[in-house]
């Protein structure tokens, strides 16, 4: 197969030839038509001429032939120019009718590749005079010599700066080319294309966008299944301790080394646990999907409140404080808002002392809903806040799964939002999660807090 260079040449060369092709025709049917009209204006002028006695006196027998014809039909040449037997044979093939009606025209006229004009001379005869059109052949074979020569010597041209020209232009799609394949075998998704303002630079900008997209693409890929290995091999640690617990209280009832009631406590326990882990898990996958939510118009107050309300029944000494407008509506699936208030006020019981203060926040700005938790308790260090989001990060002295607050962060992102958590040794912590607004902002008369302990 020809290359895109061979091809390009070959195409332009085509084009040259036919466009040279057509001139040299235009031109020469051009001259034809100049040089007839000549010599029929030379034959009319010799027409004009008075009649002599003699046709061989009509003109210069050099260029013309000149012949006579009888009314009985005999036709002979009186004066010979060039091939006067072909002008004959024409003459006598022709008969004296046609040609004394062309007499009387009085007009040139065809004759056989020549032209001639007639008339009838001072004997009553009539007289033709006829041009072989010698010089008119001539100019049209020199013309198309000519053209011929120079059509070759252009394609020549054409052909030695068209290749020059279509390679250099083509020079950008060939370092195109080489950089595709260099990123094919070699993977380098980093490397980009020449840009320029040409067309084919503005199509090396597009394919440097869309490597660009490949690029993040194919990285979050990379991300995304180091996430997946990373979780999975977390997971099956999580797993695995319920299941050892299992298997050794199995074991240990078998030997009879502990009673019926206490293997199937923990064993039962234990179960339990990874129970929760599993439930956890899979709510985190649904999470991931982006098909867990089922939103509707929810004021936020009301789950707020029985949040409050159920944390103060698990801990009656612990003082609980909500602060929130008496409304506060939006667009949220509102179990994931009660899970998200479930995990946090959890949280708190797992790491703070029994009578640390909390404080549940609901307020509004112009295009979130801020709904925080805060206690007064103990802190954590600035490398356990960082890392309190992650999937199965257990804060020193935890006993939990790890992925309370992976859920309420995933929850956050599923609704468009975002988790955060502010906490410094012995200043306590903050958890923050931010969700779009979708419903209208509270009027002043809604926003007045309700504040005050609940259960404690």
């Amino acid at each position: 197969m020809r290359s895109l260079n061979t091809r390009l040449v070959a195409g332009l060369l085509a084009v040259t030839a036919v466009g040279l092709t057509l001139m040299g025709l235009v031109s020469a049917v051009v001259l034809r038509g100049y040089l007839l009209h000549r010599a029929d204006n030379q034959l009319e002028d010799v027409r004009r001429r008075p009649a002599p006695a003699h046709a061989a006196d009509t003109v210069a027998p050099g260029r013309y032939i000149v012949l006579t014809a009888t009314r009985d039909g005999r036709v002979r040449a009186a004066a010979g120019g060039p091939d006067p037997a072909r002008a004959l044979d024409r003459a006598v093939r022709l008969g004296p009718g046609p040609l004394f009606a062309e007499g009387r025209r009085g007009r040139p006229f065809g004759f056989g590749g020549m032209r001639a004009i007639a008339r009838v001379n001072a004997r009553g005869n009539l007289t033709v005079v006829v041009d072989p059109l010698t010089e008119v052949h001539a100019a049209l074979a020199g013309l198309l010599v000519v053209e011929a020569a120079t059509g070759v010597v252009l394609l020549g041209l054409v052909a030695l700066l068209g290749r020059g020209l279509v390679r250099r232009g083509l020079a950008p799609v060939s370092r195109m080319a080489a950089t595709a394949h260099g990123i094919a075998s070699g993977g380098d998704l980093s490397a980009r294309m020449e840009e320029s303002p040409s067309e084919v630079g503005r199509l090396a900008g597009a394919i440097n966008v869309m490597l660009g997209r490949i690029e993040q693409a194919f990285l979050a890929r990379l991300r995304s299944e180091a996430k997946v290995r990373e979780f999975a091999a977390e997971a099956s640690h999580e797993l695995r301790t319920p299941l050892t617990t299992i298997r050794g209280y199995s074991d240990l009832y078998e030997q009879g080394a502990v009673s019926a009631e206490e293997a199937m406590r923990r064993i039962s326990g234990e179960a339990a646990r990874m129970g929760r882990l599993v439930d956890e898990l899979l709510e985190l996958a649904r999470l991931d999907k982006g098909s867990a939510l089922a939103t509707a118009p929810v004021d936020l107050t009301v789950p707020a409140r029985d949040a409050v309300a159920d944390a103060a029944v698990v801990e009656p000494d612990r003082p609980i404080t909500l602060d929130a407008p008496d409304s506060l509506v939006t667009v949220a699936d509102e179990a994931r808002i009660r899970q998200v208030l479930a995990n946090l006020l959890a949280n708190v019981r797992a790491h703070t002392p029994p009578r640390t203060p909390v404080t549940v926040r609901l307020a509004p700005t112009d295009t979130t809903v801020v709904l925080e938790v805060a206690d007064e308790g103990p802190g954590m260090a600035a490398e356990e806040a960082a890392r309190a989001f992650d999937r199965f990060h257990h804060a020193q002295g935890s006993d939990g799964s790890g992925l309370g607050l992976a859920i309420v962060a995933a929850i956050a992102a599923a609704h468009g939002g975002h988790a955060a958590l502010r906490s410094a040794p012995g200043a306590g912590t903050v958890v923050r999660v931010e969700l779009p607004r979708l419903a209208p902002v509270p009027g002043p008369a809604d926003n007045l807090p309700h504040t005050g302990p609940t259960g404690g």
